[in-house]
């Protein structure tokens, strides 16, 4: 992908290697250890664990690209690049809707907000990086917003599948080892025994709702990033999914009568009434 590349050449090459490498072993050791804990934390064997990774290890192949840190965190940024286009006043028209940018140009322009949310980058890089992901597409010179979340690729799907778990992890050991004042967020609504069949309209409902509420959360962490400008800063983020388990054997599923036992049935002896009570009988 140009625009990642044109990212990965900014700084002198010994530094860039020397942060890469930093940050790279931040993220696997840091998601890594994280699940670690927490497995360990539930029971499980830290030695068993560790014989589990290497066969699971064993069975993969080395990936033909290395990890790049940077590729990460600028497809997060492209992500709010296309945020500020649908939400800021001076990128909007009439109507509400985002308005068509020339790349450059003395109103408002592609570069000028690419420079608000990732200064100093190379407009032209990040503007071919929309069109790649569907965010956008150029029509004689200017760009046409097409939609607000991004079409991503396998590979930066992964990327971003990284993020959310590695975001997930932490919250789970920070309020574990928090007082309850200071925990973050963390709910799941769950259904212990729900059919197959409707499942696909449960993910179409959740589809609707949760892109309504995420664009709430993100028009509102927008609204604070401008404040308080000369504190420390944070990567801050709300992630939701849902998940389906398969149900374990030897359980009934909620909803289902238990069997009923057998009676006990007594043989009648002649000229006798029967004693086994009927159902209802006292």
């Amino acid at each position: 992908m140009a625009s990642v590349r044109q990212v990965a050449k900014r700084g002198g090459r010994s530094i860039r290697r020397t942060a890469s490498r930093a940050r790279r072993l931040e993220y696997d050791r840091d998601c890594l250890s994280r699940l670690a804990r927490i497995l360990v934390n539930c029971g499980y064997s830290p030695r068993k664990l560790l014989r589990e990774f290497r066969d699971i290890c064993r069975g993969l192949k080395e990936p033909a690209r290395g990890w790049d840190p940077t590729r990460l965190n600028y497809l997060i940024d492209l992500a709010h690049i296309m945020s500020y286009w649908h939400t800021d006043p001076d990128y909007l028209d009439a109507r509400g809707k985002p308005v068509v940018l020339p790349l450059t140009g003395r109103g408002p322009s592609l570069a000028a907000l690419v420079e608000r949310v990732l200064p100093g980058e190379d407009p032209l890089s990040v503007a071919d990086a929309l069109v790649e992901f569907e965010g956008v597409r150029r029509h004689k010179g200017l760009y046409i917003p097409l939609q607000r979340h991004l079409a991503l690729s396998k590979t930066s799907a992964h990327l971003l599948g990284l993020n959310n778990l590695l975001g997930m992890l932490r919250t789970v050991e920070h309020n574990v080892a928090s007082p309850s004042a200071s925990r973050i967020f963390e709910r799941a609504a769950m259904n212990p025994s729900y059919p197959v069949s409707l499942v696909p309209l449960f993910h179409r409902w959740v589809k609707e709702y949760a892109d309504n509420f995420l664009k709430s959360a993100d028009n509102y962490m927008q609204a604070g990033e401008g404040k308080d400008k000369k504190g420390p800063r944070v990567r801050l983020a709300l992630s939701v999914f849902a998940h389906e388990t398969p149900l374990l054997s030897g359980g009934l599923p909620s909803g289902r009568k238990q069997p009923r036992a057998s009676r006990t049935r007594y043989r009648r002896r002649k000229g006798s009434a029967p004693t086994s009570k009927r159902r209802g009988d006292r």
